[in-house]
């Protein structure tokens, strides 16, 4: 099968998305499909194995368009949508993943949720985000990359509290630092990731007397993160908004770490049965499970065995195989 990936974000940039379609692209090439990424940035890589076409002109995505059986694209964009005026019929494939289009006041949202009607086969990556489109969608959740993210035992567990994520105002790590105060027991955070919240977050951590207890250590590798993960004892997801799904809480599984997360969106079918959830925002709810987590009350209590096969269902092949099934479909 010939897939061609249109993006508008991919490597070497990071954050779910691009994580998401570099794991099925390497996943699709791997079960010997020859795939082609259109990536629509500025920021290049080199990836052996994988054609990537970055600011591809019109005439190389006509090309493109025409060469490939199925034309797919992790959330929908506008700016590839016009090859179709060329073949109406060609299979094409949209996975939405986030709650981008559920704004509708915004003109180009509702043209989005207009067009996805349009599409062969239409993919959640979440039962939130499908109930939110009023469009027939088929759930497939994310994958993680079960190769890098694993737990270490020989790695001792010395640090309480883990957050990975870029420092925006969505992501909720000021109501993370807000409900470390009165905490009954000495505790290390390490909060993993750079963004435009980062100065206020590092103030905010100052005016409540928590630079002893919170290190900012900007961002780093899978690899270096994995380690990092291996080390703490809690990962806490705190996202002030609704989250499509949530890689980072099967990463923080995978790797041996308990989960505390807002209950925001898909972020709860990521987590299950295998992590505690809060509100959003509330800071009150988030100190008492931080309280119990040090204390090591009242935490969810599974098997090796259960966790393993929970985090099956998300590994790169499982979920690449349930791609590919939807991409035969439309084909």
């Amino acid at each position: 099968m010939k897939i061609l990936i249109f993006s508008t974000v991919f490597y070497p940039l990071r954050g779910g998305i691009e994580n998401l379609t570099l794991n099925l692209t390497q996943e699709f090439i791997e079960k010997g499909h020859e795939v082609k990424v259109i990536a629509q940035q500025k920021q290049r890589a080199y990836l052996e194995g994988i054609d990537v076409y970055y600011e591809a002109n019109a005439l190389e995505i006509a090309k493109l368009f025409a060469w490939c059986d199925v034309y797919y694209m992790p959330n929908i964009s506008l700016k590839g949508i016009w090859p179709l005026l060329m073949n109406p019929r060609k299979n094409w494939v949209i996975s939405q993943n986030d709650f981008s289009l559920t704004n509708k006041t915004n003109f180009l949202s509702l043209l989005k949720l207009l067009m996805i009607k349009f599409s062969t086969k239409n993919i959640a990556v979440s039962k939130s985000i499908a109930d939110s489109l009023r469009t027939k969608s088929e759930v497939v959740y994310n994958c993680y990359d079960n190769a890098v993210f694993k737990h270490i035992n020989l790695v001792e567990r010395t640090h309480d509290f883990v957050f990975v994520g870029r420092l925006v105002t969505q992501k909720g790590c000021d109501t993370l630092i807000k409900a470390c105060r009165n905490l009954p027991k000495p505790f290390k955070v390490t909060i993993v990731g750079d963004g435009p919240e980062l100065e206020n977050l590092k103030t905010l951590t100052a005016s409540l007397n928590l630079t002893k207890q919170i290190a900012f250590v900007g961002t780093k590798s899978s690899e270096e993160i994995v380690e990092i993960l291996n080390r703490h004892k809690t990962m806490v997801i705190p996202s002030n908004g609704k989250e499509g799904f949530g890689i980072v809480a099967l990463e923080g599984l995978a790797c041996g770490c308990r989960v505390i997360a807002a209950n925001a969106g898909g972020l709860s079918e990521a987590v299950g049965s295998f992590g505690r959830l809060f509100q959003s925002e509330n800071v009150l709810q988030l100190n008492q499970l931080l309280k119990e987590a040090l204390l090591n009350t009242n935490q969810p209590n599974h098997s090796q065995e259960e966790l393993k096969e929970y985090l099956s269902n998300f590994d790169k092949q499982a979920v690449a195989k349930k791609y590919l099934s939807i991409f035969d479909k439309a084909a």
